[in-house]
């Protein structure tokens, strides 16, 4: 997959996106999250003392989630405001983590090699082409062997979210520039490239996709208020959910 990649201001982003400390709390509550402290119980024993690392993590909400949990975490973005914002809410949340300036593509020699975890939520489905693989191998490189990656990506599966993507480019109000979904296979292609090891992808809920992607969207166009968003797990209709996350293994 190769193009050109459209610039998203970021930094805009973060400024106009609302601060909401129970965005938190409302990831906790989601089949994602359900998924993510199954395969770390499962691999790892459980979060107390793991060390772990969120890569482009903007405001941190499952980095907190690990921090809330046990674990040592550490924030990485490129930008500055968003990493506030996330110091904002552990401290509303008290909590405690660090977080680091630095780019997922030039990761300081002081990251390397010393997490149990690696993760992200909507980084990698930014870049094209050999970047593409790049960001997904870049998982790799912050863990000890044996450690665990957690690629959070959009589904490419998920119909509710890529009618709601196809109509805002075609209207030309798409916000987030290049945003490429992945699919299972594609992703755990990537990290056997790089030498990881994939195991089974967990997905977030179907039925939440629809209503977020498709009847809210509908409700928010006539000025109404959004319904709220439920969290069933239905396993067979989740594969169609717009959240896909691969855990990795470094071999």
């Amino acid at each position: 997959m190769s193009g050109v990649e459209q610039h998203t201001d970021w930094d805009a982003h973060w400024r106009v996106e609302p601060l909401d400390p129970r965005a938190v709390l409302a990831e906790g509550r989601t089949p994602r999250w359900r998924g993510i402290e199954r395969i770390v119980q499962e691999r790892l024993g459980g979060f107390d003392g793991l060390r772990a690392i969120e890569l482009g993590a903007g405001r941190g909400l499952n980095g907190l989630l690990f921090a809330r949990s046990g674990a040592s975490v550490t924030l990485l973005d490129r930008l500055e405001l968003p990493l506030a914002q996330a110091r904002e809410l552990l401290a509303g949340l008290g909590l405690d983590a660090e977080t680091a300036l630095g780019d997922v593509f030039d990761l300081p020699a002081e990251l390397r090699g010393r997490f149990d975890v690696s993760m992200s939520f909507g980084l990698c489905e930014h870049f094209l082409g050999e970047r593409r693989a790049r960001v997904v191998a870049a998982h790799l490189e912050p863990l000890r062997p044996g450690g665990l990656a957690l690629i959070g990506v959009p589904n490419r599966l998920a119909p509710a979210y890529r009618l709601w993507k196809a109509v805002l480019e075609r209207r030309g109000t798409w916000p987030l520039g290049t945003e490429e979904p992945f699919g299972a296979a594609e992703l755990a292609a990537l990290a056997r490239r790089a030498g990881g090891e994939p195991l089974a992808p967990i997905y977030g809920s179907f039925a939440a996709s629809i209503v977020s992607h498709g009847v809210n969207q509908a409700l928010f166009k006539l000025g109404r208020r959004g319904l709220p968003v439920p969290q069933l797990h239905v396993p067979l209709l989740d594969r169609l959910a717009y959240e896909l996350v691969l855990p990795v293994v470094r071999r």
